[in-house]
């Protein structure tokens, strides 16, 4: 295996993203973030529902990628931001995203902890092992979560699904407003 310094890896296999988008169930007049939207690999793919997409992306070449990949499509929304700062929404919303394993716990800590529960759902590529503890854990946090969200794993996903590919399976996790 080659090395990665950036610890990027970006989901390639167009089945699984097929099923992200139609597990999150999506379409037109709903939002939808994209955390960590990289080259744009799950956007375009959402841009295609009619949803109104938030594409957040801290790297600032890909950011300039992203605002002339969609340029012309006005439901797309290119934010250079860090996800893990970066506002959240008032109204409701989903989010679709292939976030890095690096910053799973704080996003997540970020979604499902918020006063206002105005994450309606969404479908997260995570880190497999990370995914297991998340839907298996008995902790105070995750009790609370699991009161207002349903947290399942929909699917392991094969590291060769990615480019480059990580040490390790990821998960399909599904988050679902009760």
């Amino acid at each position: 295996m080659l090395p990665n310094p950036s610890g990027v890896h970006f989901l390639s296999a167009h089945a699984v993203i097929r099923q992200l988008i139609r597990s999150s169930g999506v379409g037109p007049g709903d939002l939808v973030i994209d955390f960590g939207a990289g080259p744009g690999t799950l956007t375009a793919p959402l841009a295609a529902t009619g949803s109104r997409i938030l594409a957040i992306e801290r790297d600032p070449a890909f950011v300039r990628k992203l605002n002339r990949r969609f340029a012309d499509q006005p439901l797309v929304k290119v934010v250079h931001a860090d996800l893990r700062t970066v506002p959240l929404p008032s109204r409701d919303f989903s989010v679709v995203a292939s976030i890095p394993y690096a910053v799973s716990t704080v996003l997540l800590r970020r979604l499902l902890s918020r006063p206002r529960r105005s994450l309606v759902g969404a479908d997260l590529v995570v880190e497999w092992g990370f995914a297991r503890r998340i839907v298996a854990a008995r902790t105070t946090e995750t009790a609370k979560w699991a009161a207002k969200y349903e947290l399942r794993i929909a699917r392991r996903i094969p590291a060769n699904c990615f480019r480059p590919a990580p040490r390790v399976d990821s998960a399909h996790l599904v988050i679902r407003r009760r």
